[in-house]
């Protein structure tokens, strides 16, 4: 392998390790937008930075050796824009569906693709 290969696949390596060091407050920012859902009353700018923070992790987790995870985010997503766009009120059904896909991310976040 040429040096610059190796070089390359070492920043690689070295990106995917602090992707990783950084998921537990990811997560746990996550835990905390959805409380705040859950236990307050509804709040708009919140639910705009779950949705954001779910879009984000869907897009980054494949790319640094999360594909579950990803996929478990962007089921997630999905669900936050259909509700988004709903403009309906938030049924219990949705919250527990809410609530099984943010599990699933948290789940899947233990299983790097290597």
């Amino acid at each position: 392998m040429n040096q610059g290969m190796e070089g390359f696949e070492q920043e690689l390596q070295a990106l995917k390790d602090s992707y990783a060091d950084q998921l537990p407050q990811k997560l746990a920012e996550i835990d905390e937008l959805w409380a705040t859902l859950i236990d307050d009353d509804w709040d708009e700018e919140t639910f705009k930075t779950l949705h954001r923070m779910a879009h984000s992790m869907a897009g980054s987790a494949q790319v640094f050796g999360f594909t579950a995870m990803g996929n478990s985010a962007r089921e997630l997503e999905m669900l936050l824009k259909a509700i988004s766009n709903s403009g309906e009120p938030l049924s219990e059904a949705r919250y527990a569906e809410l609530a099984v896909l943010i599990r699933a991310v948290h789940a899947s976040a233990q299983f790097p693709d290597d």
